[in-house]
């Protein structure tokens, strides 16, 4: 319990923060080892019981009748992170949109030349629902674009968001899920296992962390951009069943605690 009790902490902080107080998250947390217990744990060639979920839950059985007559939420993306991303993804990536160096593309921002590829081309191929003007304002409030006169310039090879708290908090969503199923399925025995490596000290002076971090957002970007385009070429090359694919890096310091050092 230990384990868990360390894990939860993050989660505990981030709850409180939003204003989520304790009734509420038992109840979810129910849900999600109902919906845990049905979807991971089945017996094979037996029919998954209220009563066995609730054995294996320690959830009422009539809770449990309830949340399957509710069903199991899933979250959707934010329409903007999904456009966002897609259209960064495709202008690093997608053949023609990158220099002979392999760097994206400075683009006009609509070019009166006939065949020239603009920006307005690009977000066009990336969702027709969306204008390219509002998907560009995007881009531009993030800073994740600039405009240098009337051309659209790349400066950060990844949708991050800085205003909203729903798009923030998918990006988290995405990559604590990942982290803590990988280490997860680990623990489990899962063959092969998943690579999860970490870094830790508990005594670095505050003077070396820049240049530490300096180096993580380097090669580390440089890593994560190579991982990226391998991907993007192999998706939807396979008739197989596709797969979920998650790969981060991160970083964190805080002061370190009596019993650490």
């Amino acid at each position: 319990m230990g384990t868990v009790r360390r894990v939860l902490r993050p989660l505990a902080r981030l709850m409180i923060r939003h204003g989520i107080t304790l009734p509420a998250i038992v109840e979810l947390l129910k849900q999600v080892m109902v919906d845990v217990a049905i979807h991971d744990f089945p017996v094979e060639g037996k029919r998954t019981t209220d009563s066995r979920i609730s054995v294996l839950t320690g959830v009422h059985r009539k809770d449990v009748k309830r949340f399957r007559e509710m069903g199991f939420r899933r979250n959707d993306v934010p329409k903007r992170v999904s456009v966002g991303m897609q259209l960064v993804n495709a202008w690093m990536t997608a053949p023609g949109w990158q220099d002979e160096e392999g760097h994206p593309l400075v683009l006009p921002r609509d070019s009166k030349i006939e065949g020239e590829k603009d920006f307005d081309m690009l977000a066009n191929q990336i969702s027709s629902d969306v204008r390219p003007r509002a998907i560009l304002d995007e881009l531009l409030r993030v800073g994740v674009v600039v405009l240098e006169e009337d051309r659209v310039r790349l400066v950060t090879e990844a949708f991050v968001p800085t205003e909203s708290e729903a798009e923030k908090l998918y990006y988290f969503e995405q990559a604590a899920y990942a982290h803590l199923m990988a280490g997860v399925r680990n623990l489990e025995g899962h063959q092969p296992s998943y690579f999860d490596r970490v870094v830790q000290y508990h005594s670095i002076p505050p003077e070396a962390l820049p240049a530490i971090r300096a180096i993580l957002e380097d090669d580390g970007m440089t890593l994560l951009k190579k991982i990226n385009r391998r991907a993007s070429a192999a998706k939807d090359s396979s008739a197989g069943e596709p797969r979920f694919l998650a790969v981060g890096l991160y970083y964190y310091d805080e002061p370190a605690s009596d019993e650490e050092n």
